[in-house]
């Protein structure tokens, strides 16, 4: 059989930096740091410590936008992210880098609250840092953000997915972004998402960062028929088996797992998506091979959806393997 050794060796944690070797170093450099000194990451951080890795790798960057915005997310997701930014701030007042992260930092740990919360503080941040950086994509993807958290008019968001554009036509976050808006569980419909997508598929170049929005957008349809129960459920069962989405499914699982056909930032969890797909289809042995490209690559969503995502991800890779060995 093709499996390798690795692959039959199952994660056992969540990989948020994805492949980005770089980011990686830099997320065990802070754990350790920040694991060493405890609560005083102030002290620790006076002459830059923690922080000055973090302004480190989000500048090598460069002008790969894509990959920036994924350092940003995964940097600003972390716990310490707030305290490291304030403190980053603190040392380095006039660096737009800065202002970034910490409005970044803010808008992640207030992602999850009630969409009322004031964002106004980091909506002006947003617009600070866009005037700072006037060719980065970031400060607009993260005032999207802001603008879908606050349920914001159309307007709004047009001029936010505009600014966008304008720097980074396909880049991948905002697109997820705009997604989100346009879903039924927000301001939008599932008619909504779908001409979005349609629109999306038509006009974006092959092998684009933004590849697996249709496929995310079928997933998201699947997901909101299952909670809303009753014949809405009964309708979810079908949904992988309708010509449509069989299509989408079989494209992706077709060109997807090839070496080196997906190379944007979230290849790796676009390919997690791919994987919990497949599975809700009934297909497991298909999933085997979209495991295979994983290897040890995790993420939280989709596979929370179904519980713990680790062991999740670890029961269906291993199911996955027996079928397919079968």
């Amino acid at each position: 059989m093709w499996y390798s050794k690795r692959s039959r060796q199952l994660p056992r944690r969540l990989v948020p930096e994805l492949d980005d070797s770089e980011l990686s170093r830099v997320l065990s450099h802070l754990h350790a740091q920040i694991a060493a000194q405890g609560d005083n990451l102030a002290e620790a951080n006076d002459r830059g410590a923690l922080t000055y890795p973090v302004e480190q790798v989000l500048r090598d960057s460069g002008g790969d936008w894509d990959r920036r915005v994924h350092r940003l997310l995964v940097l600003s997701s972390l716990k310490e992210a707030p305290v490291l930014a304030r403190q980053w701030r603190a040392r380095r007042p006039d660096c737009a880098d800065a202002l970034l992260f910490e409005a970044c930092a803010q808008l992640s740990h207030r992602g999850s609250e009630d969409p009322s919360h004031d964002l106004g503080p980091v909506i002006t941040q947003c617009h600070q840092a866009a005037k700072l950086l006037p060719s980065d994509p970031a400060p607009w993807i993260a005032l999207l953000a802001c603008y879908r958290l606050v349920r914001a008019t159309a307007a709004d968001v047009r001029w936010a997915w505009e600014g966008i554009c304008a720097r980074d036509r396909w880049n991948r976050e905002a697109h997820v972004q705009l997604l989100r808006y346009l879903s039924p569980r927000e301001r939008g419909s599932h008619a909504m998402m779908l001409q979005f997508t349609d629109a999306v598929r038509n006009q974006a170049p092959p092998r684009s960062p933004v590849e697996a929005l249709p496929l995310l957008a079928s997933l998201t349809q699947y997901l909101s028929l299952q909670e809303a129960g009753g014949l809405n459920a009964l309708t979810a069962r079908r949904h992988w088996n309708q010509p449509q989405e069989r299509t989408l499914v079989d494209d992706a699982l077709c060109t997807w797992p090839q070496a080196d056909y997906l190379t944007h930032a979230a290849a790796l969890a676009d390919l997690n998506l791919l994987a919990y797909v497949l599975i809700k289809a009934g297909r497991t042995r298909d999933a085997a091979t979209v495991f295979h490209t994983i290897g040890p690559v995790i993420t939280s969503w989709p596979w929370r959806e179904d519980g713990p995502p680790v062991e999740t991800f670890r029961h269906w890779s291993h199911r996955a393997q027996r079928v397919a060995q079968q």
